[in-house]
């Protein structure tokens, strides 16, 4: 006689197998989810009676009330007929409440929830929240409706925090600046001197630390007619950091540098004098910058009191408003164009190289322009802002 199947979905299929994993479920329930379970893998009546130790007779009446009512009417009394009872709203958003929460607040070690602690959790604590069906809800079903909700409590995704209280009107004092510098330029791109000749030069300065000096192990292999890459042994040594102190004048385009190993107020300061050379003296050198603390400290403001009032004027950038300054557009250009894989035989040559990429910029300067919300600035302010 050939055996029948019975047809379940994945989702009955796993709804049965949790409840025979269940310690505290009834061994009858139990029984009777094995019993489909087995049905579906096409066994014999005799064949499943025979496993479970369980009359034919217990088999038959399972099965017959599958046929009749579903899944529930099979593992339970008549009172409970129909198909499984179904995850309430309620029951749902216990579900979400608890995926939001940190695991720590809930008594565990971790940070952040993993799909099998959460399960588990849900499992476990369901009962004792009211909401019993939870008991046996699989790990599948969890991450469907997790996913389903676009819920990631497994993940971290980053964000920047305004912190800064005068945020928006330290960028409009920065946008100010640059639609200053876009005012000092004639229609066909020429910059306006004053008759007087006394300039003010607007510099965008930063500092990018931390640049290493990597030498290969072995010579790369040039490109050639058989392969067209770089060929580049994976091992390397490292030879140490510099950090580069830069601007860009926003009138010329000229770019500045200083390479240290450090990038202190000491070094700062030393920046501060080689821009003091740079420019006529009667001239004013505005600096749009960060919030460095070099920038502000002691050492900086002692050494600007022994210069003329007129000379230094500190932009401000807003807290983790870095992208406001124009400097960061020249920095990710020198990335691509100089620093992207490059080796040296030691620091001194990182330092020449650095250099020498600043000569060969400036030998045709590109003048940078802000565009982001220019628009925004009236005439009235423009005049207004010193």
């Amino acid at each position: 006689m050939r055996n029948t199947y019975l047809n379940l979905t994945d989702e009955d299929r796993d709804y049965l197998v949790a409840l025979t994993r269940k310690r505290t479920i009834q061994a009858r329930i139990a029984d009777h989810a094995k019993i489909l379970l087995y049905k579906s893998q096409g066994l014999s009546l005799d064949k499943i009676a025979d496993k479970l130790d369980v009359t034919k007779r217990t088999v038959q009446l399972c099965l017959s009330k599958y046929n009749q009512g579903g899944i529930n009417a099979a593992l339970y009394d008549n009172e409970r007929s129909g198909r499984p009872v179904e995850i309430s709203n309620d029951a749902k958003a216990w579900m979400i409440n608890i995926a939001c929460q940190r695991p720590v607040e809930l008594g565990y070690s971790q940070e952040l929830w993993t799909l099998s602690n959460l399960h588990k959790h849900i499992n476990q604590h369901a009962k004792e929240a009211g909401f019993p069906r939870l008991e046996t809800v699989t790990k599948t079903y969890v991450q469907k409706f997790l996913k389903d909700q676009d819920i990631k409590p497994f993940k971290i995704k980053y964000y920047c925090e305004k912190r800064d209280p005068d945020f928006e009107n330290k960028m409009h004092d920065v946008l100010l600046v640059y639609k200053q510098v876009e005012m000092q330029f004639d229609e066909e791109g020429k910059l306006i001197v004053p008759d007087n000749w006394v300039m003010t030069h607007t510099i965008s300065y930063d500092e990018k630390p931390g640049i290493q000096a990597i030498a290969n192990t072995s010579p790369d292999l040039r490109p050639n007619a058989k392969n067209g890459e770089v060929y580049r042994d994976h091992e390397y040594k490292r030879l140490g950091t510099v950090s580069l102190l830069a601007c860009i004048d926003l009138n010329t385009g000229k770019a500045i540098p200083l390479v240290s190993d450090t990038h202190k107020s000491s070094d700062f300061v030393e920046f501060l004098k080689k821009l003091d050379r740079e420019y006529p003296s009667q001239d004013t050198i505005r600096i749009i910058l960060d919030n460095h603390s070099a920038h502000k400290s002691k050492e900086t403001k002692k050494f600007l009191s022994t210069m003329p009032e007129h000379r230094f004027k500190f932009v401000f950038t807003p807290t983790h408003g870095s992208w406001l300054n124009l400097i960061e557009s020249f920095f990710s250009k020198m990335t691509k164009q100089m620093l992207r894989g490059i080796r040296v035989d030691s620091k001194q040559e990182l330092i020449d190289r650095i250099y020498q990429y600043f000569d060969e910029v400036n030998k045709e300067p590109v003048i940078y322009h802000w565009k982001y919300k220019m628009d925004e600035i009236s005439e009235e302010e423009i005049n207004g802002y010193k």
